[in-house]
């Protein structure tokens, strides 16, 4: 038998195998000389470390194959960056500790590869840069816009916006990142100086109160002038209501008392009817002779019955 002859079935299976590795070949290739840049991320490509291009777009890019060139992938998403705790002073001399958060995102990729390179380091010097914002910001505010017992005195929006004004441009200058927002995570106050503070709100909420007392009490007697005014204007007025009736009587008694004089007998009458009305109205039994008077008027003209 000869020994060199060939078998069909492994000729088969090699034919077949052949094209399935010429597609991984050509496969491999082309991921070396394309790739695909998602949604959501940014990269810089670059010659023999040199940057070539930026690219912050999704799509299908073309490169050179390592170690021509090289992608440096980075996440565009947006971040958020937990600052420390600092002390830091206010513009009237009194300690703080605050920490800040801030969102950012990376802008620029290829500004952001050459200052930092990676998102770690981008942390730590934009924690540093939040902190010199902070402190200027901070340092030109007196202590009561952030610890205030009135709401409307706190002034956290302010100095929040002020910071984020700041720091922006220097980080999209610096390190080609964009900050979308800057808060105040936490206030607190140290140690040595919560117990003045605490006293100082203390005097104050006795100075309101004792400003509060003074203005009852001025009130109270404004209230009491005011009552003792109506009550003297009161009794001025009805003084000066009796005056008056008093004159207007004493008159009407001149009046008769003039009228009596002309016809003496006409008053004696009057006297003795005025005299008999009060007495007869009375439930008494009274024993007099008929010629007493007033009861001689029961009598008819001449003293008869």
């Amino acid at each position: 038998m000869n020994e060199n002859v060939s078998d069909p079935s492994a000729d088969r299976k090699t034919f077949r195998a052949l094209p399935l590795g010429l597609a991984l070949a050509a496969l491999f290739a082309a991921t070396q000389f394309i790739f695909v840049l998602r949604a959501g991320d940014c990269a810089v490509l670059t010659t023999f470390g040199r940057p070539v291009r930026s690219l912050t777009a999704a799509g299908l890019y073309r490169r050179w194959p390592y170690p021509a060139q090289r992608l440096h992938r980075f996440d565009a998403r947006l971040r958020t960056l937990e600052g420390g705790f600092d002390q830091t002073l206010t513009q009237d001399g009194k300690s703080v500790v605050i920490a800040l958060y801030a969102s950012w995102r990376i802008a620029d990729p290829l500004r952001f590869l050459e200052r930092v390179g990676a998102p770690e380091p981008a942390a730590i010097a934009l924690d540093g840069l939040l902190a010199t914002c902070r402190n200027a910001v901070v340092g030109r505010e007196p202590f009561a816009a952030l610890v205030n017992t009135d709401p409307a005195a706190l002034r956290f929006a302010q100095i929040e916006q002020a910071i984020l004004a700041a720091a922006a441009p220097e980080a999209r200058e610096r390190y080609g990142i964009d900050i979308t927002e800057i808060g105040i995570r936490r206030l607190s106050l140290p140690e040595a100086i919560t117990a003045k503070v605490f006293e100082r709100m203390r005097a104050e909420r006795e100075e309101v109160a004792e400003r509060y007392r003074s203005e009852g009490q001025g009130e109270a007697i404004r209230i009491r002038a005011e009552a003792d005014r109506e009550r003297d204007q009161l009794l001025a007025q009805a003084e000066a209501d009796a005056r008056r009736l008093r004159a207007e009587g004493e008159a009407a008694a001149a009046e008769s008392y003039r009228a009596f004089q002309k016809d003496p007998e006409l008053a004696l009458f009057l006297r003795k009817l005025e005299t008999l009305e009060q007495t007869l109205g009375k439930e008494s039994t009274i024993i007099l002779g008929p010629d007493t008077e007033p009861f001689d008027l029961l009598l008819g003209p001449g003293g008869k019955k």
